[in-house]
């Protein structure tokens, strides 16, 4: 009997081959093949009932080759797969490759790093290696061999507001040869009690070292510069964003001077700087930009201070620098349409550009847009005068196959018929927020489902328009598609790989939209704070049927009681933020159903839980797992 193709694969897949020759089976080791006898087969076929008695073939998910597992991991994201590899060993083992290891951040908060404590002592017994730690809060008392140990194997490390002096930090990072990212954030006693020298006295060398980030850093000073910067010879970003701000202007002006310097020093391997919300004024960019030789692809700069109408230094920047790949310049008060045009006419090669809180643009400049097309990313957020003329022209009146990301929030001058454009013209979109835009009703957010089938975020707080009608497609005033008599509408269930929804401020949203399209087997992280009509039917429907999710913002739903947290508690085990703010029918139980279900909660806030007794705060402190102090 000649046997199909498709019999022969569902055979394979369920454990069967051919006989093979006594030799051949001789040869075979019992550990590799396992008899089976009489398993029937659910198929109505003869063709499965050849060879009942036939070896098993090692196959299933658990035996595929490990180049596949690992291709296959890499479309689900880090929570899914931390849940995948306690399926068996194999798994695990792919769960162990380079690139998995390098995309988790281990984020250690307020510790104290001793060998015999924990978690210091569950890590030195570990059999894996880390890339990426993050300290927050965290204090290093006496000698450790947690860096001997795993420093080798660190590409990236943050401090973040930790009790640290320079002798530790030379320590720590003398254990690190392979280091690549070093970022300290909000650690100004660092800088206080830490008095360099002189020059050439840096007693640790980062070869490897090509990022350097500080933030919220107001007590650096040159010395300090000069000491990082010379630790790290080959450094090519630079960021200094959200310091300087508490200094005085003749002090600041040294340090910006001295940041020159470095730039000047580093020009020709130098390719990112960042200093968003970072002080400084017109002469300083004036100056940057005529530092010659130096090629950036990522540029992010802030701007509060006036600058001359007329020959800005931020023209000049644009000008000079015309392979940049990324572009952020979110809170440029002083960026005109002009220097927008330079934008469009010398950078060919951008992506990503933000404009965000950029008020002085109009039409005039948002319409050279159009040029830039390799864009992916977007955001004209708080334009306050971007309208739909200048929009359509940039974005709309070509399709752009490769954007992903629009931020168009806080746009009054955006009406309805443009967001049907954006939908037809940008159809590979995976990140869209539209918040607080009057544009969105229950007909145009018709047009996203229909359309933006790969939406993965969608932030749509204080879209007061959007009522349950929009979200499901029932009783709609006016159906999205209608072809002579036929009507079709569509529900938020149609996006599929939806993973965050922000309604918050949405009130006409009821229990019914939950019910009938909250079926969203991605979605992790949903914002339905001020939707004051949600109730305990709504709640229980929504955590049956959205098992993933991670977070939820129930702030001012006053309906929501204390079933409401234990049907979370129960159903959702991945739970790791609550976010509960002024839900006055929540009493102890609530605090009772969290304390014995929800074992991977890390955040939570009950400020303004009025029933809530007062030892609820020490009660929540035996959850391990919590990263912040709960408040009410």
């Amino acid at each position: 009997m000649e046997m199909m193709i498709e019999s022969y694969f569902n055979m394979h897949f369920y454990g069967y081959k051919p006989q093979s020759s006594e030799s051949e089976s001789e040869s075979s080791s019992e550990e590799e093949v396992e008899e089976v006898d009489n398993r029937e087969f659910p198929f109505d076929d003869d063709v499965f009932y050849i060879n009942l008695k036939a070896p098993r073939a090692k196959t299933g998910w658990d035996n595929l080759p490990m180049e596949i597992l690992i291709h296959i991991f890499e479309f689900i994201r880090p929570s899914d797969r931390n849940s995948a590899v306690l399926t068996c060993r194999r798994w695990f083992e792919a769960m162990r490759h380079p690139t998995f290891l390098n995309a988790t951040c281990f984020h250690f908060e307020r510790i104290e790093v001793n060998d015999d404590q924990s978690p210091i002592q569950v890590f030195l017994d570990s059999f894996r290696y880390f890339t990426n730690i993050k300290l927050t809060k965290v204090r290093f008392s006496g000698e450790t061999d947690f860096w001997n140990y795993f420093g080798e194997h660190i590409r990236e490390i943050t401090f973040d507001n930790c009790a640290l002096n320079k002798e530790k930090l030379d320590n720590i990072l003398g254990t690190m040869p392979n280091l690549e990212r070093l970022n300290i954030v909000d650690c100004d006693d660092l800088f206080k009690g830490w008095h360099p020298t002189g020059v050439g006295n840096v007693s640790v060398i980062c070869y490897q070292l090509t990022h350097l980030g500080l933030r919220k850093i107001n007590a650096v000073d040159e010395s300090h510069l000069y000491y990082l910067v010379e630790m790290a010879p080959n450094i090519s970003s630079l960021e200094i964003s959200k310091c300087l701000k508490e200094l005085e202007a003749t002090k600041r002006v040294e340090i910006l001077t001295h940041v020159l310097r470095i730039l000047k020093l580093h020009r020709h391997q130098m390719k990112s700087v960042n200093f968003s919300y970072t002080m400084y004024d017109d002469l300083f960019l004036k100056q940057f930009a005529e530092i010659e030789n130096m090629s950036l692809s990522n540029i992010s700069l802030s701007f509060f201070e006036r600058a001359p109408i007329k020959d800005p230094g931020i023209i000049d920047i644009l000008q000079k620098h015309t392979h940049l790949v990324h572009l952020d310049l979110t809170s440029f008060l002083n960026l005109t349409d002009f220097a927008l045009i330079a934008i469009a006419h010398s950078m060919p090669l951008l992506k990503t550009l933000k404009l965000n809180g950029c008020w002085l643009l109009t039409d005039f400049g948002i319409a050279e847009i159009q040029k830039l097309r390799k864009l992916t990313v977007l955001d004209l957020s708080d334009c306050d005068r971007v309208t739909d003329d200048g929009f359509l022209k940039a974005i709309v009146e070509q399709k752009r196959i490769n954007m992903r990301e629009l931020y168009l929030s806080m746009l009054p001058g955006i009406t309805e018929s443009v967001i049907l454009k954006i939908c037809l013209a940008l159809n590979n979109l995976t990140v869209l927020d539209l918040c607080g835009s009057d544009c969105i009703n229950d007909t145009s957010i018709q047009y996203v489902f229909c359309y933006l089938s790969r939406m993965q975020v969608l932030r749509l707080n204080g879209c007061v328009k959007i009522s349950d009608a929009g979200l499901t497609g029932v009783e709609l005033q006016r159906a999205a598609i209608e072809i002579w008599e036929s009507q079709q509408t569509f529900s938020i269930d149609m996006l599929r790989g939806l993973q965050e929804l922000q309604i918050s401020g949405c009130f006409k949203v009821t229990d019914f939209a939950l019910k009938q399209s909250f079926q969203l087997l991605e979605l992790r992280e949903v914002n339905l704070s001020h939707c004051v009509h949600i109730t305990e039917e709504g709640i229980e429907s929504m955590v049956k049927n959205c098992p993933s999710l991670e977070s939820i913002d129930l702030s001012d739903c006053y309906h929501i009681n204390d079933t409401c947290i234990d049907l979370i508690c129960k159903h959702l085990p991945r739970i790791s933020v609550l976010k509960l703010v002024r839900l006055p029918l929540l009493t102890i139980d609530s605090i009772n159903s969290i304390l014995a279900n929800c074992k991977m909660l890390k955040n939570i806030n009950l400020r303004g839980c009025s029933k809530l007794p007062r030892d609820a705060i020490d009660l929540l402190r035996k959850l391990h797992t919590l990263r912040n102090w709960p408040k009410y």
